[in-house]
């Protein structure tokens, strides 16, 4: 298994490919076309994109790289409601487009749900707080987690949007901690900004709980 993390460039989210027998790339950003010429470069196809949750900045990319690769779109099933509906407001394609973005979701998850990739497997967890149905998902192997915008290595996800809750992301950031503590985090792959160890959750929980 090989990760490639394709960084922010101006205001979209993080994007990560994960390739083994198949390929997964965690949300798709606002510039899909970044995506495709990696994939191009890569020599590879994509078959699932899975968004760690609805908002503009994470899932803009879905339609132009679904067209090109006829990758699967997978999202926690709360949130997928949201983008089937092109629900500007909890999507908030408003901060970033003039225009609005309806989503079909080929496969709704759940707590637990897992999605294989071959020899390796992403593990969902359900973690709301940024929006209702944010996820993040895990590697086992390689003991990685993808956290979307549930926390980064210098703070946490923002709950002032339409179904953020400043309670719910504490119990979620608290999932996580318990989940390094039994399973192991080596390193987090955040939807903005740097890389960091799953020893720091613990630091980030402290700095804002």
């Amino acid at each position: 298994m090989m990760i490639y993390p394709i960084f922010s460039i101006s205001e979209g989210s993080n994007c990560y490919l994960i390739k083994d027998k198949k390929v997964a790339l965690i949300d798709s950003g606002i510039n899909p076309e970044v995506v495709i010429e990696k994939i191009n470069k890569l020599n590879i196809g994509i078959d699932f994109i899975i968004n760690t949750h609805c908002h503009y900045d994470h899932v803009a990319g879905n339609l132009e790289i679904k067209r090109k690769t006829n990758a699967k779109i997978l999202a926690h099933e709360i949130d997928a409601e949201a983008m089937e509906r092109g629900d500007d407001k909890y999507i908030l394609a408003y901060l970033f487009s003039d225009k609005s973005i309806r989503i079909d979701v080929d496969i709704k998850l759940y707590d637990k749900d897992k999605v294989s990739l071959g020899s390796s497997e992403l593990e969902v967890i359900h973690t709301p707080g940024h929006t209702r149905g944010s996820i993040c998902l895990y590697e086992e192997k390689s003991r990685s987690l993808f956290s979307g915008d549930v926390i980064f290595a210098f703070g946490i996800g923002r709950t002032d949007f339409p179904g953020g809750n400043s309670e719910e992301l504490k119990k979620s950031i608290e999932k996580l901690i318990e989940f390094h503590n039994k399973y192991g985090i080596d390193k987090i792959y955040p939807g903005h900004g740097p890389l960091f160890s799953g020893d720091e959750i613990e630091r980030v929980y402290e700095l804002y709980f």
